[in-house]
């Protein structure tokens, strides 16, 4: 049997998704996912841009992503693959009823700069921490995933002997 689903993209991180991802993922401890975090948050020397920092601050247990963000990353989403897979109205995500909302999600603090325009700058653990946080940035705002299932009917009872 076949069916239609549909599955909403991830929020953006927070402090304890990226640590979980970083450790899945990456196979970073918190600690480390945390020290690499700081080094981008602090900023990097990108040359003739001079010191960048390129996510923003790392220690936020919400998923609001401010505005500005949102309209920057759409309009990334809309250059890089097109209309088709950019919901007509930005993806909001609710933070957990704990959450203090004084710092938005962790994003890249620009969609602009790709990991491919950074790697050369960075170092292997701070290449892969930033790739991660731009990838689930704009696969936050992009289009539900729709596909199909296959599930196989239920054994019959006469069939269990």
């Amino acid at each position: 049997e076949e069916k239609e689903k549909q599955e909403r993209p991830p929020a953006p991180f927070t402090t304890s998704t990226l640590q979980q991802a970083a450790a899945n993922r990456l196979g970073y401890a918190a600690s480390r996912t945390m020290r690499v975090a700081q080094r981008l948050y602090e900023g990097v020397d990108l040359g003739s841009d001079g010191q960048v920092a390129l996510i923003t601050y790392m220690r936020t247990d919400s998923t609001r992503v401010s505005d500005d963000a949102l309209r920057a990353v759409r309009e990334r989403i809309q250059a890089d693959h097109g209309s088709r897979y950019l919901p007509e109205k930005p993806n909001v995500y609710a933070s957990g009823k704990s959450a203090q909302e004084a710092h938005e999600a962790i994003r890249p603090t620009t969609p602009l700069r790709s990991p491919d325009q950074v790697a050369a700058e960075l170092n292997p653990q701070e290449l892969s921490l930033y790739r991660l946080v731009w990838q689930r940035t704009l696969a936050s705002q992009m289009a539900d995933a729709t596909g199909t299932t296959c599930a196989l009917p239920p054994a019959s009872a006469t069939a269990r002997s």
